[in-house]
């Protein structure tokens, strides 16, 4: 039996009817959304837009316009980051960002800045993940203009303090973007109450839906600032090649994939009505699994919750120069305990010095989503001590 633990890369399996929504709206309608004043165009228009609605609910922005699909995550971002550095007409500024971020954060910047559209300063990670934020406080100069933050690592899954940089942001009169890929769909988030500028998420992940999907929320305020990242077809003023084009429908050019954004809306609807999934006992379970062995080591904090950590736990061999790479251990969880989980540095370019797993090849990574079965879990703990037992 297949256990699946890389609900960090994407969730599977996908909660019930997901899979059906697309396939449905493929087999019944079908059209393209805001593509046309027929019956089935202005349906696919209702599943973007009640799509769209349910999006905004939850992560509490206070207008529909302010959220764009993406295709995913590193879109979403990218879209962002480059969108901002080229509205900045010419004038360079300085953006912190941390160690912990994917690398959809930091390629974006180590381009823009090659190319000398902005300047960028990673504050440093300790061994659990944590940033201090007066560190960030520390690397903010006159010429910043936006703190970029990873909410939860997809490394440790420790959870980064949204409240502590926006009081620095506010101080410094300077903008925040957030990457929730991590920790939306697993923890609240209100982009108002946060005084969070910018927010982007995959929609594949604690979301639910199939992949295919992200999002990008902007500020109304601030999405002036975005120059558009791609332009072509957007279902208006199709008779200029030089319109005021809106924010949003230039950052959704192009035909959406309504099916996957169908899908999506049917996974966040099952979330609303499902129990939550307390994933307290399993993290213990995996962390006792982890300790009882003499060969393995848990990376990050030993002490976890759900108001520090995600539900994503990265182990590497106790004895880290021992030549022994995550991605072997991975292999061993598969084939010893039919368990799978990802290996290696989880597109995070940055984190893995400070945690001292640049030589293990990164980690081997277990992650939990609201699909995830107990028995999940102890597969886990059982692959866990089966490969101990033969290294």
């Amino acid at each position: 039996m297949r256990h699946y633990l890389d609900h960090a890369s994407t969730s599977w399996p996908k909660p019930p009817g997901v899979i059906e929504a697309g396939v449905s709206f493929q087999a019944s309608c079908g059209a393209a959304a805001g593509r046309g004043g027929y019956r089935s165009s202005q349906e696919a228009d209702r599943v973007v837009q009640s799509t769209r609605r349910l999006l905004q609910e939850t992560i509490g922005a206070a207008h529909s316009d302010e959220i764009a699909f993406c295709t995913n995550g590193t879109h979403s971002l990218n879209a962002a980051i480059f969108g901002l550095a080229l509205g900045s007409m010419g004038k360079p500024f300085h953006v912190v960002t941390t160690a912990t971020e994917h690398n959809s954060v930091l390629r974006p910047l180590a381009l823009a800045a090659k190319r000398g559209w902005l300047t960028w300063t990673a504050v440093e990670c300790d061994p659990t993940g944590r940033v201090d934020p007066a560190d960030v406080a520390d690397a903010v100069r006159p010429e910043t203009r936006w703190l970029f933050l990873n909410h939860a690592s997809n490394v440790t899954g420790y959870i980064q303090d949204i409240a502590a940089i926006r009081e620095i942001a506010d101080r410094h009169s300077i903008h925040l973007m957030i990457d929730a890929a991590q920790s939306l769909g697993y923890l609240p988030i209100d982009v108002r109450d946060s005084g969070i500028d910018i927010l982007s998420a995959p929609g594949h992940k604690g979301l639910g839906g199939t992949l295919g999907t992200g999002l990008l929320y902007v500020r109304r305020e601030i999405q002036s600032s975005l120059a558009p990242l791609l332009i072509g077809g957007t279902g208006e003023l199709s008779e200029t090649i030089d319109g005021n084009f809106s924010w949003q429908s230039v950052i959704e050019s192009g035909n959406l994939n309504v099916p996957a954004i169908a899908s999506l809306k049917c996974a966040m609807e099952w979330k609303r009505s499902a129990p939550g999934t307390d994933y307290s006992l399993w993290i213990q379970q995996l962390l006792d699994a982890i300790n009882a062995s003499s060969k393995f080591e848990v990376v990050g904090s030993q002490r976890r919750s759900l108001h520090s950590h995600v539900p994503i736990i990265s182990v590497v061999a106790r004895s880290r120069n021992s030549g022994l790479l995550s991605q072997e251990l991975a292999m061993m969880m598969e084939s010893m305990a039919n368990v799978e989980c990802r290996a290696g540095f989880h597109c995070a370019g940055l984190i893995h010095k400070s945690l001292n797993t640049t030589d293990c090849g990164g980690t081997l990574r277990l992650s939990m989503g609201q699909t995830s079965q107990a028995d999940d879990v102890v597969a886990a703990c059982e692959g866990i001590q089966r490969v101990a037992e033969i290294l």
